[in-house]
């Protein structure tokens, strides 16, 4: 049987060269054009790793995205492969939190959350294509530059190009014990409008209708929403209200963000946001989702596949979750079977201590080469 382990350990030193050029490449998701820089320098090294087929989408306020192609005419449910470009970081922050390789670790922004994901996947594709070993159905890979900002923009094509998939390979970091992911909850964010009546506050308060106290009240009913002990949170993150300190406010907005285990239980919250109603007379309240990710739940089946061909490589595979939402969310609610968290080990994900630990990079290329080769 093919050593990928002992293969992708010699390849170890290309790897930290790429996640380095990767890293100093600065992809924060409102910038459009350092994305873009990104983007640009991918497409010669997905050509070099055999994509037979590369296509630049553009977007007008976001960075373009990046679908390339193996086996284009190959047969047999392709395997999907999700990657982000996008980082939380603003521009500049590597001059702050510079890349730092120290014994075991790579540091640097980014790195973790996804790009070291993206070179695990790269050059696991690259080995294959090189020895002749892909599997004989298609193998796409799509990189988006909006996850990090809720995949406003990638979702429709995410789902558009799942469909007829038979495996979806989302490269997000493991979990920190370094567990590949099996569920996620999913998440929802909602704009609360809730509208009263101006009045002067001095000279005739009677005539207005307070929305902060309208509002207050909703609150509190909003917070009996939440059954932590069942994995769903309802957050309300940020509030806005009121025109001057003499002014009864005639309208307050809030944001609530709300996380769930289950679709069952993002129906029943959905319907009970949706279903808020005023507490005080001639009060209105409006409760809109403006976007939201199904919950990834766990698929019976998948992972233990999943284990048992990573054993056969010498790579003991465990599985875990995650609070916080991915593109694997899409594709798991669609029934494609789904493994997240196959990028590297690591911690501080968004975080000033943001690093890799390097022995990963090897393990988890021979996870994912084993996977394409074998699923």
């Amino acid at each position: 049987m093919t050593d990928y382990f002992t293969y992708f350990r010699q390849q170890q030193p290309d790897m930290l060269g790429r996640l380095r050029r990767l890293v100093e490449l600065e992809s924060f998701s409102r910038s459009k054009q350092h994305v873009d820089l990104l983007v640009e320098a991918l497409m010669p090294e997905l050509r070099a790793c055999g994509a037979e087929r590369i296509r630049r989408i553009p977007q007008v306020e976001l960075g373009d995205f990046l679908l390339a192609t193996w086996n284009v005419a190959g047969v047999g449910a392709p395997i999907l492969i999700l990657c982000h470009l996008d980082t939380v970081y603003p521009i500049g922050t590597l001059a702050e939190m510079p890349i730092r390789q120290d014994g075991s670790i790579f540091a640097g922004p980014g790195s973790y959350d996804m790009k070291a994901g993206i070179v695990i996947a790269l050059t696991a594709l690259q080995a294959l294509h090189a020895r002749g070993e892909l599997p004989p159905q298609p193998i796409h890979m799509l990189l988006t530059s909006d996850e990090e900002i809720g995949s406003p923009c990638s979702e429709a094509l995410i789902k558009q190009t799942a469909a007829g998939c038979g495996l979806a390979l989302v490269m997000e970091p493991a979990t920190a014990e370094g567990s590949i992911k099996t569920q996620r909850k999913g998440g929802g964010n909602y704009l609360l409008t809730v509208e009263g009546r101006a009045a002067h506050a001095g000279t005739a308060p009677q005539a207005g209708i307070n929305a902060i106290v309208e509002f207050a009240q909703q609150a509190l009913e909003i917070q009996k929403l939440n059954d932590l002990k069942y994995g769903t949170s309802v957050s309300l993150t940020k509030v806005q209200g009121g025109t001057a300190g003499n002014v009864i406010p005639a309208q307050v907005q809030a944001t609530i963000d709300t996380r769930v285990q289950s679709m069952a239980a993002m129906r029943d919250l959905h319907q009970a946001l949706s279903s808020l109603y005023p507490k005080m007379p001639g009060a209105k309240v409006r409760c809109e989702r403006v976007h939201h990710r199904p919950p990834m739940e766990r698929q019976p089946g998948i992972f233990e596949r999943a284990a048992a061909i990573a054993l056969r490589h010498g790579v003991t595979l465990y599985e875990g979750s995650s609070g916080g939402g991915s593109d694997g969310n899409f594709t798991a609610a669609m029934g494609l079977p789904t493994l997240d968290g196959m990028g590297a080990h690591g911690d501080g994900a968004h975080a000033p201590h943001e690093h890799v630990i390097i022995d990963s990079l090897p393990r988890q290329a021979t996870v994912v080469a084993a996977l394409l080769r074998e699923w």
